[in-house]
This record gives structure tokens, C-alpha cells and sequence, in this order.
């Protein structure tokens, strides 16, 4: 949700969100009524998409090295930041991986 809002005050472009819970998106993309402990969540970020065009897709891990080593990250630093324009040495190096599969 942090990252959406982010998205959301630096552009002006549409927005698209890959993650790789394909529950999380079928909840976010889901029409009924969430009624489960997420369910602030979900609306909080079904509100936000709704100010932009907005994508959302599932994406497995293997296919995306650098969201799970950021995810890493904030787990093992209990805590987030924001990096602009680039990243940590890590997230830059599998990247590579990400836009070039082998």
C-alpha cells in the first residue's frame, strides 16, 4: 500500500502492481465483499486504485528476484525505505536476472 501511494504522488502515468501472492491479487481484483482479517487493507488499496489506471497481476517469485530480495530486506531490517531513481547493490545486480532470463 506504501508503494502504491508513492506510485500515486510521483506520476502521473498508469500504475502496474506485480506481486507474488496470488492470493493477495485475487482479493485485491475480487468483487464480494472481503470479509477476512485483511480486509482494511484490501479496501485501502482498492480506494487507492481507483485515482489512476491501475494493473494488478500475479508474478511468481522465480520471476522476480528483486521484489523477494526487497521483501528480504524489510523483513531482516524491520523496517522500509525508499530508494529513487535506484536501489540496493543487490536489487541492482538481480535485476538483471528479472529482465533477462537465462
Amino acid at each position: 500500500m506504501e508503494g502504491l501511494s508513492l506510485a500515486l504522488m510521483r506520476s502521473e502515468l498508469p500504475v502496474a502492481i506485480e506481486m507474488d501472492s496470488s492470493v493477495a491479487v485475487k482479493m485485491i481484483k475480487s468483487s464480494d465483499e472481503d470479509r477476512s482479517v485483511y480486509s482494511a487493507l484490501v479496501k485501502e488499496i482498492k480506494y487507492l486504485m481507483g485515482f489512476r489506471k491501475t494493473s494488478i497481476t500475479h508474478v511468481s517469485r522465480a520471476q522476480n528476484k528483486v521484489s523477494n530480495s526487497l521483501a528480504n530486506f524489510a523483513r531482516v531490517e524491520g523496517r522500509t525505505m525508499t530508494w529513487l531513481g535506484s536501489g540496493p547493490p543487490e536489487a541492482i545486480e538481480l535485476n538483471s536476472f528479472d529482465c533477462n532470463p537465462v
